[in-house]
């Protein structure tokens, strides 16, 4: 497993080549649209463990969260699959057709209008998103 402090260095060099800034373990991109964010965590249970969460903002949309609109949790495993889920994830929650599609689909399942055996869960990450942000994203994307 890769130390903290290893990931830390290593996330220094490849997200400020990529046009990131940095603030303590925090690095963020605003790419007009969406701000993305990469973020380090440190576990408040040990000195060895921590998390990484990917984040997507929406811009010009208000949030309390400290994370993005949309985030998840990626496992330390080595460099280059920790960033290529990165960049997947981020590539998914840029993309605004398909945002729009996967929030009309978890609209329709909250309406009861879809057959639950056989239409998949939308996306996992929108289960924390509110009925605001939902909203802002069917009417504006």
């Amino acid at each position: 497993m890769i130390s903290e402090e290893q990931l830390v260095e290593y996330s220094k060099v490849y997200l400020k080549q990529r046009g990131f800034k940095k603030q303590n373990k925090r690095w963020t991109k605003d790419i007009g649209d969406f701000t993305l964010v990469f973020f380090i965590q440190g576990s408040s249970f040990s000195k060895k463990d921590y998390y990484i969460r990917p984040g997507v903002f929406i811009n010009g949309l208000e949030t309390q969260d400290y994370y993005g609109h949309f985030f998840i949790q990626i496992e330390s495993t080595n460099f280059e699959e920790i960033f290529i889920k990165f960049n997947n994830f981020c590539d998914e929650w840029t993309d605004k057709k398909a945002i729009k599609e996967k929030a009309l689909a978890i609209k329709n399942r909250r309406a009861n209008k879809v057959n639950y055996k056989k239409d998949p869960v939308p996306s996992y990450v929108f289960f924390a998103v509110s009925k605001y942000v939902m909203d802002y994203i069917i009417n504006n994307f």
